[in-house]
C-alpha cells in the first residue's frame, strides 16, 4: 500500500476516534446532568428511543441505498484510474472488492445523513407508552390516542421514506447518466434493460408511497376539513374520505402492474396505469367534491352539515376543557363583591404592564459597576406576590447585562396610589459562591452557558469528583478550564449546565407545551420560577384550531406547573388534580420529577400563578361553543380584553387565604355583559365562570360612562398644572360581584422623576359610578362605607438587627446615588427607607 493510502487510512481512523470520543463524552455528560436532577430515567428513555428512531432509520436507509447503488455497480465492469510513475503514464483498475467497499461506505453515509433530521425522540416515547384516551371518534373508529401518539410518528416515517426515495433516485439517475447507461439521444431517452427494470422497481415504490399518502390524508381530513376554519363536512365524509380509500387500493394494485410492465418493457401499459391513477386522483379528490357540494345528491346544503357542526362543538369542548369551567365559587370563599372589596378581601392592582414598565424604566439606566466599568441593569420577567397584610405586589428581578453588579429583587405594592418600588436585599445567587459581588442565580430565564459552583450545598449540578468526569465535560463543552476544577474543603465542585429555565424544563418534560410567561414567585426569601405546562397536539381530530403559546393547536389542556429553584436549579412538576391521558403518560413514566400539591409549602402553593394560556383556550372555546350545561351560546370578548397582554392580577379570597387571579368579561350578541371568567391560580388552579346578570348593561355604555368621568378628572389635572401633565388611562378591570360585574379603571400621571401615580380610580357596578383616590375610597363612595386606610409593605423589617441592617444599606445606596447624580435611584431608596421606618410615601 502506498504512503498516500496509509495517510488516508490514518486520517480516517483519527477522525473516527474523535467522533467516537465526542459521542461517548456527550453520553457521559448527559447522563451525569440527568442524574444530578434525579431524572436518570429520562436519559435512558431518550437514549433508547433515539436508538430506535435514528438507528432504525440509519439501518433502513443504508440498506435501501446499498441495494440501489449496488444495482448501479453491476452495470460497471471496471473503473480505471490514471496514475503516473516518473515519466510513465499507467492505468490502474480498481478491484471489484474495493468498489464493493466504497459502495458500502457511501450507503452508510447516505443513511446517516438521512437519519440526522429525525431528532424528536418523544414521538417514539409517546407511541410506546401512550395511555389510551378511552374515547373513540365516530368517523374512522380510532381511539383519540391514535391521533395524539401514533399518527405524528407515522407522518414522520412517511416524510423520511419520501425524502429517502427522492435522494436515492436522484443519486442513481446521476450515476446512470455518468456511466452512459441512461442518456439523451436527440429527443429520445435511451436506457438499457437493466436501467429500465431498476426504474420500474422505483416507480412501483413511488406508487406504494402514494398509497401511504392517501391513507394519511384520510386522517388529515378529520383534522382539517374543507369547511370554514377547517370544519369537517358531510362532503368530506361521504366523498373525499371514500375517494381516499379507493385511491389507496388503486395505488396498491397499480404498483405491481407498473413493476411487471416496466420489467417486460411494456411501456404503453405502464403509461396507461399511471394515467389511470392520476386521473382517478384528480377526479375523486378535486373535481367530484366540487360538483357534489353544489348539488342535493348528498343532502340539502342548508341541513346536511348540522351533525358535523355539533360534532366539532363536542370535540372542541373536550380538546380545550371548556366543560371544565367551574360555575361555583372558590371553596368557602363567598362571592367577591363590592362589599368584600371595601373590606379589603379582594385586592386589586391599580396598574398593568405599561405602568410597571414606566416604574422600572428609570432603574434600567446605565450605572457604574464596582470595577469602574459601565453595567446595564436589565428588567427580567415580572411576577405577582402577596404581602403580609393581604395586598398584592408586583415582583421584578433585576439582572445585570454586564459588569459585576449583583442580581436584585424589587417589589412594589400596586394597590397604593404611588407606585414606588422597594429594593429587597434578597440573595438569589448560587449558595456558597466565593464572589458575592458577582452572584447570579443558578437558573433564570435567558441564562446561557455553564457555571462552576465551588460550594455545592443543595445545587443540582454534576459533581466533578473524578479526573474522568472533568475530562469528559471539558471535551464535550469545549472548555479546557474545567480540567483545573478540583476539590475545595473536601467537597467536589458542581458544574451546572442548561441554566435557562425553559431549556431546563424542555429537557426534562419535552412532551409538554410551555406557556408564554415565566413568572417569579417569592417564597421565604427564595425566588422560584413558575411555568405552566400543557398537554398539546395539532393532530387531535374534529376540533377547532386555535393559535396558543405561539403555535396552532387542536388540543390544549393544563397538565402541570413547573417550578425551578433559582438558587439550586431543582425542577419539580406540580400536576393538576385530574391530568389528561397525555399528561399521565409522562408523569407516571417519570415519578421522580413529580411533587404533589399537598407536599409543597403552603406559602408556595398559594402563589402559583394562573394558567394564562390554558384559560385563554378555555374562554375562546367557551365563547364560540358554549358549555355542556347550557348548550352553544355565542359570546365574545371586548376588543381590549386581551390586547397586548393578559389583564393585571388581583387576589381573590379562598378558604385558605387568597389566590392570584385575573378576570375578563364575556359579552353576548347585544354587547351586554353576560358574565365574568376568572383564571385562578394557587391551590385552586382552575377557570371560573360567573354568569350573574343582574343588572344587565351594555359594555360600551358602562365604559363610556367611566371614560367620561376620568376625562373630567383629567381636565381638572390640566387646570391645576402649568403644563399638560403626562396622563393616561389604564385598562378596564372587571371582577364578578354580588349584584353583577364590577368595573374598575385607573387614571395615571407621571411625576417629574418618572414615578407613576394613580390620580383617580373609577368604580362602577352597572347602576352607579364613583371616583376616588384608590379602590377603597371609590368603593366607599359607591356604597357609603368608610374607606380602609392605606397600608405599607408589611414584610419589611420593623425592628431589631434586621431593620438596622436594612436602614444602613438603604443609606449607603442613597449616598452613592447622590454622589453619582442618579436622583431616580435616590428617590426609590428614599421611599424604601420611609417604608422601613414606618413612614410610607403619600
Amino acid at each position: 500500500m502506498r504512503l498516500r493510502n496509509w495517510l488516508v487510512v490514518a486520517v480516517a481512523v483519527v477522525a473516527a476516534l474523535l467522533l467516537a470520543g465526542r459521542a461517548v463524552t456527550a453520553l457521559v455528560v448527559e447522563h451525569a446532568w440527568f442524574s444530578a436532577l434525579d431524572a436518570s430515567g429520562v436519559f435512558w428513555e431518550q437514549l433508547s428511543d433515539s436508538l430506535l428512531l435514528q438507528g432504525g432509520a440509519w439501518l433502513l436507509g443504508s440498506v435501501f441505498a446499498f441495494a440501489n447503488l449496488h444495482a448501479v455497480r453491476r452495470t460497471i465492469s471496471a473503473v480505471a484510474v490514471p496514475s503516473r510513475v516518473a515519466n510513465i503514464e499507467l492505468t490502474e483498475v480498481i478491484p471489484a472488492r474495493r468498489l464493493l467497499s466504497i459502495t458500502i461506505v457511501l450507503s452508510a453515509l447516505i443513511g446517516f445523513a438521512l437519519a440526522l433530521p429525525l431528532n424528536d425522540w418523544t414521538l417514539v416515547a409517546l407511541a410506546r407508552h401512550g395511555i389510551s384516551f378511552g374515547e373513540i371518534e365516530g368517523i374512522l373508529g380510532r381511539d383519540l390516542g391514535f391521533y395524539v401518539y401514533l399518527l405524528p410518528l407515522e407522518e414522520t416515517a412517511y416524510l423520511w421514506a419520501l425524502g429517502t426515495l427522492i435522494v436515492v433516485v436522484a443519486s442513481i439517475l446521476i450515476l446512470y447518466a455518468v456511466t452512459r447507461s441512461l442518456r439523451l439521444d436527440g429527443r429520445r431517452i435511451i436506457a438499457s434493460t437493466h436501467v429500465r427494470r431498476h426504474l420500474s422497481v422505483l416507480g412501483a415504490l413511488v406508487l406504494v408511497l402514494l398509497a401511504w399518502s392517501y391513507r394519511l390524508d384520510t386522517f388529515d381530513l378529520l383534522q382539517r376539513g374543507t369547511g370554514p376554519e377547517g370544519q369537517f363536512l358531510r362532503i368530506d365524509h361521504v366523498v373525499s374520505l371514500q375517494a381516499d380509500r379507493v385511491l389507496v387500493i388503486l395505488c396498491v394494485i397499480a404498483a405491481p402492474i407498473l413493476l411487471r410492465s416496466g420489467w417486460l418493457g411494456q411501456l404503453r401499459s405502464a403509461f396507461i396505469t399511471l394515467t389511470l391513477v392520476l386521473g382517478a386522483a384528480l377526479g375523486g379528490r378535486q373535481i367530484l367534491p366540487i360538483l357534489l357540494a353544489r348539488s342535493d345528491v348528498i343532502g340539502e346544503p342548508a341541513k346536511r352539515d348540522r351533525a358535523y357542526v355539533a360534532s366539532r362543538t363536542l370535540y372542541s369542548r373536550r380538546a380545550y376543557d371548556a366543560d371544565g369551567l367551574l360555575t361555583q365559587p372558590l371553596p368557602d370563599s363567598g362571592t367577591a363583591g363590592a362589599h368584600a372589596a371595601a373590606k379589603a378581601r379582594v385586592r386589586l392592582t391599580l396598574t398593568d404592564a405599561p405602568a410597571l414598565v414606566s416604574l422600572w424604566e428609570p432603574d434600567a439606566a446605565r450605572v457604574h459597576a464596582n470595577d469602574g466599568r459601565n453595567a446595564q441593569l436589565d428588567a427580567g420577567p415580572a411576577g405577582w406576590s402577596r404581602t403580609a397584610d393581604g395586598h398584592i405586589a408586583a415582583l421584578l428581578i433585576r439582572r445585570p447585562v454586564s459588569g459585576s453588579d449583583r442580581w436584585s429583587v424589587a417589589i412594589a405594592d400596586v394597590t397604593q396610589p404611588l407606585l414606588r418600588d422597594s429594593v429587597l436585599d434578597i440573595a438569589i445567587g448560587a449558595r456558597g459562591e466565593d464572589r458575592e459581588d458577582a452572584s447570579e442565580p443558578i437558573s433564570a430565564p435567558g441564562l446561557r452557558g455553564h457555571k462552576l459552583v465551588i460550594d455545592p450545598a443543595g445545587v443540582r449540578g454534576t459533581p466533578l469528583r473524578s479526573l474522568g468526569l472533568r475530562i469528559a465535560h471539558a471535551w464535550a463543552m469545549r472548555d479546557p478550564g474545567l480540567m483545573d476544577a478540583d476539590t475545595v474543603a473536601g467537597a467536589a465542585p458542581r458544574l451546572v449546565a442548561y441554566r435557562d429555565v425553559r431549556e431546563r424544563i424542555t429537557r426534562l418534560a419535552p412532551v409538554f407545551a410551555q406557556g408564554e410567561e415565566v413568572q417569579p414567585v417569592l417564597v421565604e426569601g427564595t425566588i422560584i420560577w413558575a411555568l405552566s405546562l400543557y398537554s398539546a397536539s395539532n393532530h387531535y381530530p374534529l376540533s377547532q384550531h386555535w393559535t396558543l403559546a405561539g403555535e396552532e393547536r387542536s388540543y390544549f389542556r393544563l397538565a402541570a406547573t413547573a417550578l425551578v429553584d433559582a438558587n439550586t436549579g431543582r425542577v419539580r412538576l406540580v400536576p393538576v388534580e385530574r391530568p389528561d391521558a397525555l399528561a399521565r403518560t409522562w408523569l407516571e413514566l417519570f415519578p421522580s420529577l413529580v411533587v404533589r400539591p399537598r407536599d409543597l409549602p403552603v406559602s408556595l402553593l398559594d402563589q402559583l400563578p394562573p394558567a394564562t394560556d390554558g384559560a385563554i383556550a378555555q374562554l375562546r372555546t367557551f365563547a364560540r361553543y358554549g358549555s355542556r350545561l347550557e348548550g352553544a351560546v355565542l359570546r365574545h370578548l371586548p376588543d381590549s380584553a386581551l390586547a397586548g397582554s393578559t389583564p393585571p392580577v388581583h387576589l381573590v379570597p379562598t378558604s385558605a387565604g387568597t389566590a392570584p387571579a385575573w378576570s375578563v368579561p364575556m359579552l353576548d350578541g347585544n354587547d351586554q355583559i353576560d358574565g365574568v371568567i376568572s383564571a385562578v391560580g394557587g391551590r385552586f388552579r382552575a377557570t371560573y365562570w360567573d354568569s350573574t346578570t343582574v343588572p344587565r348593561a351594555r359594555w360600551s355604555t358602562q365604559t363610556d360612562r367611566i371614560r367620561a368621568a376620568l376625562d373630567t378628572a383629567r381636565a381638572s389635572l390640566s387646570e391645576l398644572s402649568r403644563r399638560e401633565p403626562r396622563v393616561r388611562v389604564g385598562r378596564v378591570q372587571v371582577l364578578p360581584g354580588e349584584g353583577g360585574p364590577i368595573l374598575i379603571q385607573s387614571l395615571f400621571w407621571n411625576r417629574a422623576d418618572g414615578a407613576p401615580i394613580v390620580s383617580r380610580v373609577a368604580v362602577s357596578d352597572g347602576a352607579h359610578l364613583a371616583l376616588g383616590g384608590s379602590v377603597a375610597e371609590a368603593v366607599a363612595s359607591l356604597r357609603g362605607l368608610p374607606a380602609s386606610p392605606a397600608r405599607s409593605l408589611e414584610w419589611l423589617p420593623t425592628g431589631g438587627a434586621a431593620r438596622d441592617e436594612q436602614v444602613a444599606r438603604l443609606y449607603e445606596v442613597m449616598r452613592e446615588a447622590m454622589r453619582r447624580g442618579e436622583w431616580t435611584r435616590f428617590g426609590a431608596a428614599f421611599d424604601s427607607l420611609g417604608l422601613v421606618l414606618g413612614k410610607p410615601p403619600r
